[in-house]
């Protein structure tokens, strides 16, 4: 190895490491908020669960509401990694819809601190809802695509995209809470049906055969 390539070989540690760090942070918050809530852990605490000095969790985030948007936009983007993958928009819009939803119930069963973790967002300071919001829809993107399909189209109520998810995408993360708390059990059948029952709410088909 010359001097150059010894030189790059830093770098790329030093990098590594920095970003396995940021991650241990995030990981770290994530257990604690899922336990503990927003106000339940302190950053010392959360330093000692991520293995790092107290000190190194400012080099990274400036403080703790700083910590709780990027741990948020980190979950946000994982989700929209999962559910959108192979998301078909040259599907009908129910079955798109349907098909999301199915993924999102098998992601949120699968990822129990994310899954418990939301409540706790739920009560963030208005400040910092403010600067999740924004971000969180441009994650969503596709799913805002859908909405704004099927309203041009006449196959979803008009209502703006925060109320459409309140009937239908929000219940499944709700639900999927209470399940992995074992005070519910959802079967297939019971999805099936719960899936029937968020398309009904958010789509005109019901105003139309009136």
């Amino acid at each position: 190895m010359n001097e150059r390539s010894f030189i790059l070989w830093v770098k790329l540690m030093c990098a590594s490491s920095s970003k396995d760090k940021h991650q241990a942070i995030l990981s770290a918050t994530l257990k604690l908020l899922a336990t503990k809530g927003f106000h339940g852990f302190s950053i010392k605490q959360l330093a000692a669960e991520a293995g790092v000095a107290a000190g190194t969790v400012y080099l990274y985030f400036k403080d703790k509401d700083e910590l709780i948007v990027s741990l948020h936009s980190n979950i946000i983007s994982t989700v929209a990694d999962a559910i959108f993958e192979s998301h078909d928009t040259t599907l009908p819009l129910e079955q798109q819809y349907r098909e999301l939803c199915i993924r999102l119930w098998q992601f949120f069963l699968n990822n129990k601190c994310m899954t418990l973790c939301k409540p706790q967002f739920d009560h963030l300071p208005e400040n910092v809802l403010d600067d999740l919001y924004e971000d969180t829809w441009r994650q969503l993107q596709p799913l805002s695509d859908l909405y704004e399909q099927g309203r041009k189209q006449g196959i979803l109520k008009n209502l703006p995209n925060d109320v459409l998810s309140s009937f239908g995408i929000e219940p499944y993360v709700n639900l999927a809470g209470q399940q992995l708390r074992g005070t519910i059990k959802i079967s297939p059948d019971d999805l099936n049906t719960m899936l029937d029952a968020s398309w009904n709410a958010i789509s005109t088909s019901k105003i139309e055969t009136q």
